[in-house]
């Protein structure tokens, strides 16, 4: 399942069905995906994705900068420009269905497995390329999917990272 994540700061705002829009350099999610809501590094809940568009700067509006949580346009203009450069972005609108707990994605995919040792278990496979190796020893090295995104090319990688370590941990446990 795809993810949709956002800052720690956006957390009461995404609970309370305030904030059901947000702006993205991308659009990796279309219209009627379910995704998972991360938040402050937990999983608060499934969204469904209502719409997907691409969307210039001119376009951006009082009424998108409310329905993403902000109180004024400047404020929400201001956060854009911090993040984004880019002429043309992705406006995606979700509705958020949260969860009761939060989840912890690592308990989630990993259980109460160390991450690192999943990784040194796995290094061995056969069921692994030369990149997913690369990958997990760089893993090791930083002890930090993020760290590890960041090396292979950027935070857009962390998806990489977590796949290449969904599937150490399925080797891994089939080591057992």
């Amino acid at each position: 399942m795809k993810h949709l994540e956002f800052k720690e700061k956006y957390l009461k705002k995404l609970m309370s069905g305030e904030k059901t829009v947000t702006i993205r350099r991308r659009a990796y999610v279309k219209p009627n995906d379910v995704v998972f809501v991360h938040c402050g590094g937990k999983i608060i809940g499934k969204a469904k994705i209502k719409r997907v568009e691409k969307i210039k700067r001119e376009d951006l509006n009082e009424e998108i900068a409310k329905k993403d949580g902000f109180e004024s346009f400047e404020d929400f203009i201001r956060e854009i420009n911090n993040y984004y450069s880019d002429r043309d972005l992705y406006l995606i609108e979700f509705e958020l269905e949260p969860f009761d707990q939060p989840l912890d994605p690592k308990e989630m995919y990993y259980g109460e497995e160390d991450l690192t040792e999943i990784a040194k278990k796995a290094l061995d496979s056969e069921k692994l390329s030369e990149k997913e190796r690369e990958i997990l020893k760089l893993f090791i090295r930083t002890g930090s999917i993020r760290k590890t995104a960041r090396k292979i090319g950027g935070l857009k990688n962390r998806g990489i990272v977590r796949e290449v370590l969904r599937k150490a941990y399925k080797i891994a446990i089939e080591q057992k």
